[in-house]
């Protein structure tokens, strides 16, 4: 007792005033509870807890005892009981805004966002100026996804509080993710003016003067945000970034050498590796960073795309099939991998494949009618490529109907699929459509791709260059023939 400093010394004359005053009114509900708090400064728990029990049992309506018993609760890491406790002060008192807050922050804790927002915005409006609740409630919008609700909440706290560093710091991290890049920086600068200093802060401006091309700037506060943080290797890997962006490729790759050196597994990287060396025209080298890429994390499919890319430019379809099959696994939902199939399939001869690929692409886009510009335009893709397919393998009546509704979902589809014409459709099948053209329509559309096909391109290995007219089969009644006796 003798390194007791003043303040204890104090609160514990307090106590024993109180444990006085009790011992002489124990049915004084206010007295008795003002010894509960003092126990509760002291850290002593138990006593605490046996004074607040027994206010709640002369007083089953005292709200401020069932809420300080569920902040003891709390405090011991007892949550299921500091829940029930905050709840039947909630019963009691509807408006009680710092219950709501805590039994958000436990919800929170379980993992029931949902929840937590709930009770979270409970407290908000019982007491808007509330700034505790308001600074919950934004994270707990960031963790869920609701940036914008978030990003309202952070505002109102700078309202209250125009100082609030955590404030400043979380709208210009929102704006920059929103690229609002000058609306980001003149926030992030406000905190900076008013002292901080944090590497989260410069790595930010960072990030905005990249997003606003100004790459000397961001190369400068990346640089501080370094010097702040040197373990942060993604800081570093947006350093050699920026380097990149402003030209100085040798840069670049030496910063993120420099993170591979300290994390021979950094993913992003070993990726940005990859595209300085196809910078550099080394392929191979290109190559290996993309596929050590692919070994660190099989799912990572912005490397499965470049070697794909990488394999179709050396004329290995097969490889680039099986990148794009495993990225399709990996993001069924998306119809753009399955397009891409279709058209490797197209390209590689397997026009079976290619046909089965690009016919449930179009069923399965055409159950709902495009609505946006680039809707219509993955629509038109689609019915081009499927129009091209069915054309090679000999049904150029059915695929002119398709680049017909390629047309009509955008009027510029051959100008926009110019690379693809050029490489996919030769000479002898546009001559086989044009023999088969039945309409304006038809006529139309051929005259619009013939622009862009070139006179060298040859139909892919296996695949005629004039393809057979699939027959179509015949449905009706055969006379019946009596047979000679």
């Amino acid at each position: 007792m003798s390194n007791m400093n003043i303040d204890e010394k104090s609160l514990r004359a307090i106590v024993k005033n109180l444990e006085r005053d009790v011992e002489k009114r124990p049915r004084d509900v206010a007295t008795r509870l003002q010894l509960a708090l003092s126990y509760m400064r002291l850290a002593e728990a138990d006593k605490a807890r046996e004074h607040l029990e027994k206010v709640i049992e002369l007083d089953k309506r005292n709200v401020e005892a069932h809420y300080y018993l569920g902040i003891l609760w709390a405090d011991t890491g007892k949550l299921e009981e500091a829940k029930n406790a905050f709840k039947r002060t909630i019963a009691l008192d509807r408006s009680h805004s710092p219950s709501h807050y805590f039994l958000g922050k436990i919800y929170a804790l379980e993992g029931n966002l949902d929840a937590a927002i709930s009770q979270t915005e409970k407290a908000r409006d019982a007491a808007p100026g509330n700034v505790l609740a308001r600074v919950q409630l934004g994270e707990l919008y960031l963790a869920k996804g609701r940036i914008r609700d978030s990003l309202d909440e952070w505002l109102e706290i700078l309202k209250l509080e125009p100082a609030n560093l955590q404030a400043l710091h979380n709208v210009g991290a929102i704006y920059t993710d929103l690229k609002m890049f000058d609306e980001a920086l003149e926030v992030l600068e406000r905190a900076e003016r008013l002292g901080s200093d944090t590497s989260l802060l410069f790595y930010n401006k960072g990030l905005c003067f990249m997003g606003k091309q100004e790459y000397a700037k961001a190369i400068e506060a990346l640089t501080k945000a370094h010097e702040l943080e040197p373990e942060n290797t993604m800081t570093l890997t947006t350093l050699g970034e920026a380097y990149a962006m402003s030209g100085d490729i040798d840069t670049a790759m030496g910063k993120w050498q420099q993170v591979l050196d300290a994390n021979p597994d950094d993913l992003f990287a070993t990726y940005n590796l990859g595209l300085a060396f196809l910078e550099k025209n080394e392929m191979d080298k290109a190559v290996d960073m993309w596929e050590k890429c692919v070994s660190l994390n099989p799912a990572y499919i912005p490397a499965r795309q470049n070697l794909a890319t990488l394999a179709v430019n050396a004329g290995d379809f097969n490889k680039a099939i099986a990148h794009w099959r495993a990225i399709n696994q990996l993001d069924p939902s998306s119809p753009r991998p399955q397009m891409i199939l279709g058209e490797l399939y197209y390209r590689a001869g397997d026009l079976d494949q290619a046909l089965r690929l690009t016919e449930e692409l179009v069923e399965k886009l055409g159950q709902v009618e495009p609505k946006d510009k680039e809707e219509r335009k993955l629509r038109s893709d689609t019915e081009f490529l499927h129009g091209t397919v069915l054309m090679a393998s000999g049904s150029p009546r059915d695929g002119l109907d398709h680049w017909v509704k390629a047309l009509n979902y955008n009027p510029n589809f051959a100008l926009e699929a110019s690379g693809f014409i050029s490489r996919a459709i030769w000479p002898e099948l546009l001559k086989f459509a044009e023999e088969h053209a039945q309409t304006e329509d038809h006529r139309k559309v051929i005259s619009l791709v013939s622009s862009f096909v070139k006179e060298d391109t040859r139909p892919p290995e296996g695949v005629e260059a004039v393809p057979k007219v699939e027959e179509r089969r015949k449905v009706g009644f055969r006379w019946f023939s009596r047979g000679k006796k």
